[in-house]
């Protein structure tokens, strides 16, 4: 499966507007045109839109991947694989497309709920204007309305508040009331936040043990991944890839390159290639671009895959345009040496460039934290 499809029917809604999607019909011709040599991903993302899937996902304000592809196992008979695929594409062409629309009436509701105290519509509305979900994204209002719901003993809300509070949303930025609010009502989401603080010393004082606690209290998929990288500080591999995996098995992108890793290197698991390929390739489903340059690693070794230059030089095109390090400066190298390539100074200067820039962004987003 190729992730370039993206690209594809991007192109498709750009060149005859949006609204094609609703002509299935016109909509598949013209995109296997344009996608010729996509045939199994052109399938797939016009399934996808009969089934009415690329629709619901539009309209889902709490979207979660291991739920739809668990429906188009169970109900379309799609392998994991394709459902997998099928919805990280949706996924990302409405980020892309940034779909927009407008709930009717919104204030009218808002009014009715505190007339009639009905605080579980406010908590709904508190997160619709919060996450900008059918309405234009208001910090302010959202700040309004859970800390209403704060009063009256709705401690659902302290994890909203608490995350304003954090990030300046809405209201002045306050750490120690973020924290405060966090750890009223320890749940989930706010337990995610607390592990976080006390993993990278923001605001606390760093305390491993203190951020393992809060993340093994949070069922948040991205909390199995922090578990796994402060596993793997303490040398416990076998416990962080059991971590890992627990997140990679939620579809949680750097898990699942991180559980594809350690298989492939045999670091506290048995080294199985077969299992580090599954789990590489659906980290490339979700534009992991590590997980695209490691495939086109073993397409270029030809020891775990059969050597495929060809795809491996695709892989490894995508994993630069997916932002890649190790992939631009690798590429730099192939232009400025002509090596599997034909020679072309401008590319190679172009892609060292790039890998500069990675660089020094991933340099500035680890002094922040």
């Amino acid at each position: 499966m190729n992730i370039q499809i993206i690209e594809k029917v991007i192109d498709v809604f750009n060149q005859y507007g949006d609204t094609i999607r609703f002509d299935i019909e016109r909509f598949e011709e013209v995109l296997n045109d344009l996608a010729f040599n996509m045939m199994d991903e052109c399938y797939l993302v016009v399934l996808g839109m009969k089934l009415g899937v690329f629709e619901a996902m539009i309209f889902d304000e709490d979207f979660e991947m291991s739920r739809y592809v668990d429906y188009l196992c169970q109900y379309a008979s799609l392998k994991e694989e394709e459902a997998l695929f099928m919805v990280s594409v949706y996924a990302h062409l409405i980020e892309s497309i940034g779909y927009y629309f407008e709930i009717p009436d919104i204030e009218n509701f808002l009014r009715q709920a505190y007339q009639e105290q009905n605080f579980s519509h406010l908590y709904v509305l508190a997160r619709t204007y919060f996450l900008g979900f059918g309405v234009t994204q208001d910090y302010e209002k959202a700040f309004e309305i859970f800390s209403y719901l704060h009063d009256n003993g709705i401690l659902e809300s302290c994890y909203y508040l608490g995350y304003m509070y954090e990030h300046g949303d809405g209201v002045e930025q306050d750490i120690a009331k973020a924290l405060a609010y966090y750890r009223e009502q320890c749940d989930s989401q706010s337990s995610l936040r607390l592990g976080l603080f006390y993993m990278y010393g923001q605001y606390v004082e760093q305390d491993s043990n203190q951020a393992m606690h809060y993340f093994l209290n949070s069922h948040e998929k991205e909390s199995y991944l922090y578990q796994g990288i402060l596993l793997e500080r303490q040398k416990d591999y076998s416990s962080a890839f059991q971590a890992y995996l627990k997140g990679a098995k939620c579809f949680q992108k750097d898990c699942l390159y991180k559980t594809g890793l350690l298989l492939k290197l045999g670091l506290g698991v048995e080294l199985n290639m077969d299992d580090a390929i599954h789990y590489l390739t659906y980290g490339y489903y979700l534009l992991h671009e590590e997980c695209a340059y490691e495939l086109a690693m073993l397409y270029f070794d030809g020891v775990a895959l059969k050597k495929d230059v060809k795809k491996a030089l695709q892989y490894l095109h995508q994993a630069a345009r997916l932002n890649s390090y190790e992939a631009c400066l690798l590429l730099s190298q192939f232009y400025e040496l002509g090596r599997y390539v034909k020679k072309h100074h401008g590319y190679a200067l172009s892609y060292y460039q790039q890998a500069q820039m990675i660089k020094e962004g991933k340099e500035k987003a680890y002094e922040i934290i």
